[in-house]
């Protein structure tokens, strides 16, 4: 068994565009930011949405007064739709869609999903009061993926968490004041988040672990032994592709950190988005190169990783030990 390396602190390096900054702390999944209204939960579909509407006007090149006029809207309300800072029903993205002539019929189709998406309610609204605004978009859009890639080295994603041992990654993140109500309300978020893997069409899972996080002991031996074999039982899934990414694999693309990249729709590019974590704060990334970065490096990640066979063969041996 490999000895675990000393913990030493990676400075985070923002990427170079950055469209949506919104920061979740991605041990305790709190937003960082105070004060937001309900209306931020959809706050990333508004923007994908924003953005085509924008794209379309000056496709057309148009201002948005003339637009506004076409449109008999005012100019506020249209640059709001715009920049993301109001949700837009349905029907009157409908009756946008018309006016600038989009006839596509899969592109009017994915932007009416998504504007009827940000106005449902789902599992996640009874955390509203409870839980930060960020991290209820998050979980909304989980639960729309098709696919998730997840890389980790040094920790088993939340996807994958037994009860026990979330328990001992909130309960240890570092803050100090926070209550034991408050970790209850966290653990029980992160339990509920899973059960898009037990749906009868569960996302397609590919997941990345660095060796450190089968070796990292959270919550001492009996909660790394039910963790690690629940790994198994997971492993076993075909909908889980599971591999670790060795020690002696040397120097790779994934040092910088954690990243999760999720497709909301197969195959439809508006509906993809990256995201970035760090010690401190998640970023979500969402334009078109820099999420082939993120597809590419998490592409090399799975080439260098273990075969799957290979990842449960390591994961019994440690198992091992414990018993």
């Amino acid at each position: 068994m490999h000895r675990l390396a000393k913990d030493r602190k990676l400075k985070y390096q923002e990427p170079k565009s950055l469209t949506f900054t919104k920061a979740i702390d991605p041990a305790t999944h709190r937003d960082e930011s105070r004060g937001m209204s309900p209306d931020s939960r959809g706050l990333y579909r508004r923007r994908r949405i924003g953005a085509a509407l924008r794209r379309f006007r000056e496709e057309r090149n148009m201002t948005q007064e003339r637009a506004a006029r076409l449109l008999d809207r005012s100019p506020a309300s249209l640059s709001e739709y715009e920049n993301g800072h109001r949700a837009i029903r349905p029907r009157d993205l409908a009756q946008i869609l018309d006016g600038y002539g989009v006839s596509d019929a899969k592109v009017r189709a994915h932007l009416l999903e998504l504007a009827g998406k940000g106005r449902q309610e789902g599992w996640w609204q009874g955390f509203d009061e409870r839980l930060e605004a960020g991290i209820i978009d998050f979980a909304s859009m989980e639960s729309d993926a098709s696919r998730v890639g997840l890389y980790d080295p040094q920790l088993v994603p939340g996807l994958l968490q037994t009860e026990d041992y979330a328990r001992a990654v909130i309960s240890g993140s570092g803050e100090d004041m926070r209550s034991s109500r408050d970790i209850d309300v966290e653990v029980e978020f992160r339990m509920r988040r899973q059960h898009i893997l037990e749906r009868a069409d569960p996302p397609r899972l590919t997941v990345v672990l660095g060796e450190g996080a089968l070796l990292l002991r959270v919550g001492g031996p009996a909660i790394m032994e039910g963790q690690l074999r629940y790994l198994l039982a997971m492993a076993a899934r075909p909908e889980i592709d599971l591999r670790v990414l060795p020690f002696g694999a040397g120097v790779h693309p994934g040092t910088n950190g954690a990243f999760t990249i999720m497709d909301l729709g197969v195959g439809q590019e508006e509906l993809q988005v990256v995201t970035v974590h760090s010690l401190t704060r998640s970023w979500y990334i969402d334009e078109t190169p820099d999420i082939e970065h993120y597809r590419k490096v998490f592409s090399r990640l799975t080439r260098m990783a273990m075969s799957e066979s290979d990842t449960v063969a390591m994961i019994q041996r440690i198992v091992s030990i414990y018993e």
